[in-house]
């Protein structure tokens, strides 16, 4: 069984809407206030729900990066949104 850990970056507004949507599956861990001036949390989510997970952050105009990797090793690739308006700084 996978989990997916991601970092869901959006206003308090959609970012509620989008808990409502996944609190029966994805465990809503931790939030931190961001570079954006807004809250990006840390979600799990068991990989069987992770495109659900994903549509649901679409619908909301959340930004998702998966956290892949641990420790120096540790990488942030988007999933959903647009570069530069999530956790980690863009590469571009």
């Amino acid at each position: 069984m996978s989990v997916h850990r991601f970092l869901v970056t959006a206003s308090v507004d959609d970012r509620m809407k989008a808990w409502l949507n996944t609190c029966a599956y994805a465990n809503w861990i931790e939030g931190r206030e961001n570079r954006h001036g807004s809250e990006t949390w840390m979600v799990t989510v068991l990989g069987e729900h992770a495109e659900h997970f994903l549509e649901v952050a679409r619908q909301v105009n959340a930004t998702v990066e998966e956290i892949e990797g641990a420790d120096d090793t540790e990488r942030y690739l988007l999933r959903v949104g647009e570069p530069g308006s999530g956790w980690a700084e863009s590469d571009d």
